[in-house]
């Protein structure tokens, strides 16, 4: 965060102040209507709002006092976009007037914060043999000055493989590599204006596990790939109470994010009676029949676990 004496550009900064003002006005609010009782309040001095507005610029620490009073976070992209630049069309542009009213009024009301609630993880296959968990990080405190909710994500995947009977046959599959996707919803349908940050993960020791997670994607979309570096299954059992594994922005109570991981057939390890099959025998379409019966093969894809967060209001 710059230092408070910094002043920095606000786009449409008249119209955002005027914004609030009205809101201010709708609800009643005689400290909050004008910039005269903006002054009266001990928010900000007439004269200072009257500069700001006109040079469409403000100090950090004004920018503060203003979101304290009209209960914002100056952290908002709508607010003030640090990567927008002056030449930035106005369709191209996260802080546009419109964009932070809108986001404004959406907000929850006097001491109601945000906050996710993790339902619990329904397994497709097995639990036992790949298992996950997204939680809020322990040291998390809703707020109003909170503009990101930061999340832990728990693993655990078997290092005896997933044992199963088809048939006749006795198939033990390991996994090489599974993937972590994570769909933000609202009203059932996908969002493009909230943020998902995913940061790399790591086994703190070798007894605690043997994969990382790589990032990949695009910033809109990223996902996780799980997978042990050295080659061969991927054990161990990753727990996690705090830390920052992924970073939400930009969401509303009653938004949603759903999750799943999958892994591809192709990079399940196989063994029939102790010895692996190529792709061309029999094991393999029998693997391929069973994973059908059970209604979790998509293509070449099989959906392993799936978990729902929902981004709730919390007094």
């Amino acid at each position: 965060m710059a230092d408070n004496n910094v002043v920095q550009d606000v786009f449409q900064l008249d119209l955002k102040i005027n914004g609030l003002l009205t809101w201010g006005k709708q609800n009643g609010d005689s400290k909050l209507c004008s910039l005269r009782a903006l002054e009266k309040s001990e928010v900000i001095a007439y004269s200072t709002l009257q500069s700001a507005i006109k040079a469409h610029r403000m100090s950090v620490g004004d920018q503060k006092a203003l979101a304290a009073a009209y209960r914002f976070d100056i952290e908002w992209r709508e607010w003030r976009d640090p990567d927008a630049k002056r030449t930035t069309a106005l369709d191209h542009r996260r802080d546009s007037a419109d964009a932070f009213l809108e986001k404004f009024y959406a907000r929850p009301p006097s001491d109601v914060f945000l906050t996710v609630d993790a339902v619990s993880t329904t397994a497709r296959v097995d639990y036992r043999v790949a298992d996950y968990s997204f939680a809020v990080a322990g040291s998390f405190e809703p707020s109003m000055q909170a503009a990101e909710i930061p999340l832990v994500l728990s693993l655990s995947f078997d290092e005896r493989g997933w044992s199963l009977v088809y048939d006749v046959t006795t198939l033990a599959v390991g996994l090489k590599s599974v993937d972590l996707q994570l769909f933000p919803r609202r009203d059932g349908a996908p969002i493009g204006d909230v943020s998902v940050k995913l940061s790399e993960l790591a086994c703190d020791t070798f007894a605690e596990g043997n994969f990382r997670g790589v990032v990949r994607g695009l910033d809109e979309r990223p996902w996780w790939i799980i997978s042990n570096p050295n080659g061969g299954y991927i054990s161990g059992v990753r727990r996690r109470n705090d830390g920052r594994d992924c970073i939400c922005e930009g969401f509303r109570a009653g938004d949603e994010i759903q999750t799943r991981m999958t892994a591809r057939v192709s990079d399940c390890v196989v063994v029939v009676s102790g010895r692996a099959f190529d792709n061309a025998s029999e094991a393999r379409k029998t693997f391929i029949e069973h994973l059908a019966a059970l209604e979790v093969l998509k293509g070449a894809e099989v959906t392993l676990a799936e978990q729902t967060l929902r981004v709730v209001r919390q007094s």
